[in-house]
């Protein structure tokens, strides 16, 4: 069983290795921005990428807690986002848009 004092040791050590791992990851994040906005990019060929959005239930407010303003229970239908996704073939940078071209076949970036 650990003693008080190597789970403080344990956490020092765990809270040292996160404080580490966070400026290294901002590092990483601020690396990988600067080579996506110096790239020169080569699109490939838009994909049909379409966003589906289950649906859900709102169960409302149970009754006598809101008066006039009670939410009643509903259903959210569930819907689907037409999207297009668009990659980068030197870096790997994806872009989606929702905006298609007047034919619907292929989208404007």
């Amino acid at each position: 069983m650990k003693t008080a004092q190597d789970r403080n040791a344990e956490a020092s050590h765990l809270r040292a290795s996160i404080q580490t791992l966070s400026q290294q990851l901002e590092a990483a994040k601020t690396a990988l921005d600067n080579l996506v906005d110096s790239c020169l990019h080569q699109w490939g060929d838009p994909v049909y990428d379409p966003e589906y959005i289950p649906g859900y239930h709102i169960p409302g407010d149970p009754p006598g807690t809101m008066g006039v303003d009670r939410r009643s229970p509903m259903d959210v239908p569930s819907k689907t986002n037409e999207r297009w996704r668009r990659t980068c073939k030197n870096c790997g940078h994806t872009e989606w848009t929702t905006h298609a071209k007047p034919t619907g076949k292929s989208p404007v970036f």
